[in-house]
């Protein structure tokens, strides 16, 4: 289930080989959006982007799920006729550390730093090294009301 006004990340991502296309996908989608800004996308946009995210299995608790994000996504704007949302970007993080999928990801003020009337995506691009490629670490915050989105998986 995904509420209004949470914030909603992936326990950890993948970072072998496998995610090289999708991180090359996501940085020529965000490649006009400096560091430590947001631009808006439209939901259409924003969807594809967490669908491109490749999260940890190994690591997962199971509340991040992909599909059921993106459709939650699609469906707030459905529900409140908006036809675009927010994408934060941050290049170069020192992100290694597993997470709880309700805690976050963000360290700094990013989550002050975006308006939070529609959704957003704050989407931390992590460093290569020690055997590790570069990926996109997405976290998505529903804005504030009183709905919820329940998905059966």
């Amino acid at each position: 289930m995904y509420t209004a006004g949470s914030s909603y990340n992936p326990a950890q991502l993948l970072r072998d080989d496998s995610v090289k296309a999708s991180t090359g996908t996501l940085d020529k989608k965000l490649a006009h959006v400096a560091d430590k800004e947001y631009e808006k996308f439209s939901i259409e946009e924003m969807a594809a982007v967490v669908e491109l995210v490749r999260p940890d299995p190994a690591v997962s608790e199971r509340v991040w799920d992909s599909s059921a994000i993106a459709e939650s996504i699609r469906q707030f704007a459905k529900l409140y006729k908006h036809g675009d949302g927010y994408i934060y970007v941050d290049r170069g993080r020192e992100l290694d550390a597993n997470r709880r999928e309700t805690a976050g990801i963000l360290t700094g003020g990013e989550i002050r730093a975006v308006p939070t009337d529609k959704p957003v995506i704050y989407l931390l691009r992590t460093k290569e090294g020690r055997g590790r490629n570069a990926a996109w670490w997405p976290q998505v915050r529903f804005p504030d009301g009183r709905y919820a989105f329940a998905f059966a998986i």
